[in-house]
């Protein structure tokens, strides 16, 4: 667990969206229940979601307007995500998950155009789109960049911009998911915190790596390993059936 912890780290410094191998490698690896999975994994991305926000922060290029318009939004939604997590059937979240991960892969390998524009979204939609964002990250256990960053994308927000605010984003979603989780009781507290600490060294590992190793070589690899990761939790939704 401890280098799927790290991996994960790598991937999300290098092209952010690591985080959603996490809850699938935890059911895989450790056996874990998809509940306890996506709580303890919704923790652990608070240690990467400081990591990541501090890292934007110094280069100035945070958008801390966008940031709180989308906040509104993501605080209760992801409060909610948690809650419905906790009495949604393992069943259901695990093919969440895998809907999103297979999601993730198919996203790393469609065609990406250049965008010269960037474009400026307005306070309903940015709130809708956290709300959006924080039900489904809380409700999987991904953290929220690998929703936002192509939601922002699709709606022709500049790349450097959606990137560091969905890096930033994490700490609203993680922090209001994980008070739904913990009023649950469904948190891995201590193993949370040991694959957080591990995942945000490896963040800053892959910030490093990042203008070192060739982008789009490592989108098929991140999109290759969410694909296998999709199927095998639909294969084991289908085998329990």
């Amino acid at each position: 667990m401890l280098v799927l912890a790290a991996v994960v780290g790598v991937l999300i410094g290098l092209v952010g969206v690591g985080g959603v191998l996490l809850p699938p490698g935890l059911v895989a690896v450790a056996g874990m229940d998809p509940h306890v999975a996506t709580a303890t994994s919704t923790w652990a991305f608070l240690f990467t979601g400081v990591v990541g926000t501090v890292a934007y922060a110094l280069r100035g290029i945070v958008p801390w307007g966008m940031l709180g318009r989308v906040g509104v939004g993501v605080v209760p939604a992801a409060f909610l995500g948690a809650g419905a997590n906790a009495v949604l059937p393992g069943s259901l979240v695990l093919l969440a998950l895998a809907a999103l991960t297979l999601f993730v892969g198919v996203h790393q390998l469609w065609p990406r155009a250049e965008r010269r524009t960037d474009r400026e979204l307005g306070t309903a939609a940015l709130v809708a789109i956290g709300a959006a964002v924080g039900f489904g990250s809380a409700l999987t256990g991904t953290g929220g960049p690998v929703l936002l960053v192509p939601l922002l994308l699709a709606l022709g927000v500049a790349p450097v911009r959606a990137v560091a605010v969905s890096q930033a984003v994490q700490l609203p979603v993680v922090a209001s998911g994980s008070a739904g989780y913990l009023q649950a009781g469904l948190t891995d507290l201590w193993l949370g915190t040991v694959l957080g600490v591990v995942a945000a060294v490896g963040t800053l590992a892959g910030a490093f790596l990042a203008g070192r190793l060739h982008a789009d070589r490592l989108r098929v690899l991140v999109a290759v390993a969410c694909l296998v990761a999709g199927v095998f939790l639909v294969v084991r939704v289908v085998a329990s059936a």
